[in-house]
């Protein structure tokens, strides 16, 4: 119980921390954003029987949170430029990685150490990476006109070929990029031994929560627009890919005991 009211007071802290951060600097009030994607996941977690009874509920969702808040302060900032009216110093981006490297050990040490946690740690790494990428590429470094100079140089298309090709290559990447995240937290879950549907669900949970951060934080850049229709499609590759796991392991063989 006290390892996991520290976990639970180190992530609060690491939350005021990043949001005082924020107030200090020029990026309020997008900066809430991942913050309250923490939250709800921290929120999730504690539903899980399952996972609130393991020293990482906490840690795995402050490792999400403090590692999205990261790279989306990262990613406002261009090096040598300004990105629009978005800047981040460099004393506040040491203070952002330091919480998150932080946080990030204390769920990676606390979940391989212990014997019940380390089969969901190895899996819910995944969601953490993940995060981390949506942080950084939802906004304006995403875009997709720095693909369409590269399909039009590269395979010598016109602007408007180009502008189909990356359109659906993009829906692609986002389908199976979510996909394996709701794959991972699937049999995250399911190494918990909880029951196939609640595996499913959380992992919907948890995918609608990154994939709505991912479009709302678009909203905010010129070049971007976000759409719920994206969060529709992240959301079916996660339920594609879960429910993949969930028929393959229902399918799975036994093996027979022997005397």
């Amino acid at each position: 119980m006290r390892l996991v009211l520290r976990g639970v007071g180190f992530v609060i802290g690491a939350w005021a921390a990043t949001l005082v951060i924020g107030l200090l600097t020029d990026i309020f009030p997008w900066f809430w954003l991942p913050v309250a994607m923490g939250a709800l996941i921290w929120v999730i977690s504690r539903t899980q029987p399952w996972l609130k009874t393991t020293p990482i509920a906490s840690l795995f969702a402050g490792a999400v949170a403090t590692g999205t808040t990261f790279t989306y302060c990262l990613s406002t900032k261009p090096i040598g430029a300004r990105f629009g009216s978005l800047a981040f110093s460099g004393p506040a981006l040491f203070v952002l990685g330091l919480i998150f490297g932080v946080v990030m050990v204390l769920f990676l040490g606390r979940g391989f150490a212990n014997r019940s946690s380390a089969p969901l740690t190895k899996w819910l790494v995944v969601p953490v990476v993940a995060g981390c990428m949506v942080g950084y590429l939802s906004g304006g470094i995403g875009g997709a006109n720095h693909m369409h100079g590269f399909m039009t140089s590269m395979f010598h298309i016109t602007q408007e070929q180009a502008e189909v090709v990356v359109r659906w290559l993009r829906k692609t990447i986002h389908f199976t990029a979510y996909g394996l995240v709701g794959y991972s937290l699937f049999r995250a879950a399911i190494a918990g031994k909880t029951p196939r549907i609640n595996a499913v669900i959380f992992a919907l949970l948890t995918v609608l929560c990154l994939a709505s951060f991912d479009e709302i934080r678009q909203t905010t850049a010129p070049n971007r627009s976000g759409s719920p229709w994206d969060v529709m499609l992240d959301l079916s590759g996660a339920a594609s890919f879960a429910l993949i796991g969930a028929l393959t392991i229902a399918s799975a063989p036994r093996k027979r005991s022997v005397a």
